[in-house]
C-alpha cells in the first residue's frame, strides 16, 4: 500500500507543471521575420509574468530551417514540429485550402493591437473560411516592385522599360518565384489585375503576347535571383525587380535605389503570422502563442520590420517609430488593395505559366 501511495504521488507531481518552467515556442519564418526582436518579445513577455522561449526549428545539422515554400510550412505543422508560422497570403487557400486545415482560427478580441491594422487588411478574405473564420494576422507586405538606381537613371514610368534593347544586360529579375515575371508581363500586355493568376482569363492573343514579353525579358536580363537581389549584384545594374528587401539593403550599403511607380501598376503580397492547430490543446503555449501574435503588430515590432527590411508594415502607429524619411516611404492603407494580391492557382494555371517560362528561358539559350 505504502508503494503503490508513493507511486501515485509521484504521478500526480509530475501533472503538475514546474513553477517558473518556461513556455517553449517553435517559430518557423521567413528568415528574420520574429527572430529579428526575439529578445525582446521574451523580455516583453517577462514583464507581464510569462516566461517564453522562443526557439526556431532547425535543420538536422543544427542550423536554422527558414520558410522556402508553402510546402515547407505544411510539412512542419503536419508533424508538429512548428507552433507558429508566417505564411505568404496566397498559401492558404492553394491545394484546397490544405494549409488552412491545420491552422487554427484566431480569436481576434485576444489580439489588444489588431484593432490598429489596417481595416483592409483586416476585411481580407484570404484566410478565411466558409464560416468567416480568420486564419492569418497580417505581419508585413510588399510588392514586386520595378526599382531603379537614382544615381544612374531617370524613374521609369512603364514595364516595357525592361524590354528596351538598351536595357539588355543592366536589370535582374526573380526566378525562383517565376510565375511574378509572367503576372507583370501580362499586366503589360493588357490582362486585368484580377485577371493575371488565371491563365483561362487570358485571351489567346493575351497569352501571346505574355509569352513574347517573357521570351524579351529573360533575354535582356542581366540576372535572375532567389530571395532578393544582392547589393554585389545592385551596384552594376541600373534597374531590377524587388520584393523591397534587396533596395534597403542596397541603400543601407550606400546606392541610391528608389522603387518607381509603373502605370501598369505591380502585384502585391502580405506575409502573416498563423498558429499551427495543434496549439490549441495546450493552454499555456496557446496563451504564449495569442502573446507572440500580438506583440509581432506591435509599434515596437513593426518599426523595427520597417528598419531591417524596409517593407511595408501593417500597423500605421509604427510610423511614429520611424524617421521622418523611413515614414515618408511607407505607403498607406490603399496599397493593400486586395484585388492586386497573389491569387492560388489552378494545377493548369501552373503549369501554363510555367510552359511560358520555360520556353522563354529557352529561347534565350538560358534553361
Amino acid at each position: 500500500m505504502k508503494i503503490r501511495n508513493s507511486l501515485w504521488a509521484a504521478v500526480a507531481l509530475s501533472l503538475v507543471p514546474a513553477v517558473g518552467c518556461a513556455v517553449e515556442l517553435k517559430v518557423l519564418e521567413w528568415e528574420g521575420y520574429i527572430s529579428l526582436y526575439e529578445k525582446e518579445f521574451e523580455a516583453w513577455a517577462k514583464s507581464k509574468g510569462k516566461d517564453i522561449d522562443l526557439v526556431l526549428v532547425a535543420k538536422p545539422d543544427g542550423s536554422p530551417f527558414y520558410i522556402g515554400s508553402a510546402d515547407d510550412i505544411f510539412e512542419q505543422v503536419r508533424k508538429k514540429a512548428a507552433d507558429v508560422v508566417t505564411p505568404t497570403h496566397n498559401y492558404y487557400k492553394q491545394e484546397r485550402g490544405k494549409l488552412m486545415q491545420l491552422l487554427l482560427p484566431l480569436d481576434t478580441s485576444k489580439l489588444g493591437n489588431y484593432a490598429s491594422i489596417y481595416p483592409s487588411l483586416r476585411n481580407a478574405t484570404f484566410s478565411k473560411n466558409d464560416k468567416g473564420e480568420v486564419h492569418a494576422l497580417p505581419l508585413l507586405g510588399g510588392s514586386y516592385a520595378l526599382a531603379y538606381d537614382s544615381a544612374k537613371v531617370k524613374a521609369p514610368d512603364s514595364w516595357h522599360v525592361l524590354l528596351r534593347p538598351e536595357a539588355k544586360g543592366k536589370f535582374t529579375v526573380t526566378g525562383d518565384q517565376f510565375e511574378a515575371n509572367v503576372y507583370q508581363m501580362a499586366m503589360l500586355a493588357g490582362v486585368k489585375p484580377a485577371d493575371v493568376y488565371d491563365y483561362d482569363k487570358m485571351t489567346p492573343e493575351q497569352r501571346q503576347q505574355t509569352a513574347e514579353y517573357l521570351k524579351t525579358l529573360v533575354a535582356n536580363a542581366d540576372s535572375f535571383w532567389g530571395g532578393l537581389p544582392s547589393v554585389e549584384q545592385l551596384a552594376k545594374l541600373e534597374y531590377a525587380t524587388d520584393y523591397w528587401f534587396g533596395v534597403a539593403a542596397a541603400n543601407a550599403a550606400g546606392q541610391k535605389w528608389k522603387f518607381a511607380s509603373p502605370k501598369e501598376g505591380v502585384t502585391v503580397w502580405l506575409d502573416n503570422v498563423s498558429i499551427a492547430g495543434h496549439v490549441g490543446s495546450d493552454p499555456a503555449k496557446l496563451e504564449a502563442a495569442y502573446m507572440l501574435l500580438d506583440y509581432t503588430v506591435s509599434e515596437e515590432a513593426q518599426a523595427a520590420i520597417a528598419k531591417a527590411f524596409g517593407s511595408v508594415i501593417v500597423n500605421p502607429k509604427a510610423k511614429a517609430k520611424l524617421s521622418p524619411d523611413q515614414a515618408s516611404a511607407q505607403p498607406g492603407e490603399d496599397f493593400f488593395v486586395e484585388e492586386r494580391f497573389w491569387q492560388p492557382l489552378s494545377d493548369r494555371s501552373r503549369n501554363g505559366f510555367k510552359k511560358m517560362w520555360d520556353d522563354a528561358l529557352a529561347a534565350a539559350g538560358k534553361k
